[in-house]
């Protein structure tokens, strides 16, 4: 007997997988134009994500689960991704104009909520120089510093446009290698039956949960004492 099927031995995870595989289905069946309210979710996370309130690989298991059930061609895609394009830009103008506008009183007010992001935006902001759109796309591409990028570009008068171009590339580069692993999943695993798609989902997030804490602690150790 197979590991997986020892560990659906036990009632619990099997419960938890069954769960999984339901919303799964619910999400999938959530992703048309019939559904205004599933889509115009997608954008309001992808939104309150680019302003600082996190919901952890919510949007990227969407997308990776989108093109693993869907494909990266279909139309259900199209519609995930351009909720999250909008999204995105959406949160980023709020955040950039918000610094822009009212300057230090709104980092002062930022700092007073997350001493993290004020020591993080102090660093940052001297980085921002002649390749200011490569920078602020390395940023957006690290975990905790899209927000930062998005106030110190506000604070420093970065011109509007280039901070858009940022947030599109750094999205070209993000969520199309998401698709492109969802597309390799669905090619790979094309075959694998329905009850294991939570498996891969789950997979998939640990990886992404590894990853990240990776960047964070190399992150942590080249930072100077």
């Amino acid at each position: 007997m197979s590991p997986i099927h020892l560990l659906c031995d036990n009632s619990l995870i099997r419960a938890m997988i069954e769960w999984i595989n339901g919303a799964l289905v619910t999400l999938a069946a959530s992703i048309s134009v019939d559904n205004p309210a599933g889509l115009a979710a997608i954008f309001f996370i992808t939104v309150s994500c680019d302003i600082g309130i996190p919901f952890p690989f919510v949007l990227d298991t969407i997308v990776f689960f989108t093109a693993y059930k869907m494909g990266a061609l279909s139309w259900p895609v199209l519609l995930v991704l351009v909720m999250l394009l909008g999204g995105s830009l959406l949160g980023t103008s709020i955040l950039y104009w918000a610094s822009r506008l009212l300057g230090t009183r709104f980092v002062d007010w930022l700092g007073r909520r997350s001493k993290l992001l004020r020591r993080n935006l102090e660093r940052f902001q001297n980085r921002l120089g002649r390749w200011t759109i490569p920078v602020i796309v390395a940023a957006r591409l690290t975990p905790g510093l899209m927000q930062v990028s998005t106030v110190a570009a506000g604070t420093m008068r970065i011109p509007y446009y280039q901070v858009v171009l940022a947030s599109v590339f750094s999205f070209i580069v993000y969520d199309g290698t998401l698709l492109i692993l969802g597309t390799l999943a669905r090619l790979e695993l094309g075959n694998v039956g329905p009850e294991y798609s939570a498996w891969i989902v789950i997979c998939f997030v640990a990886i992404m949960a590894v990853v990240f804490l990776a960047i964070h602690l190399i992150r942590r150790a080249r930072k100077p004492s």
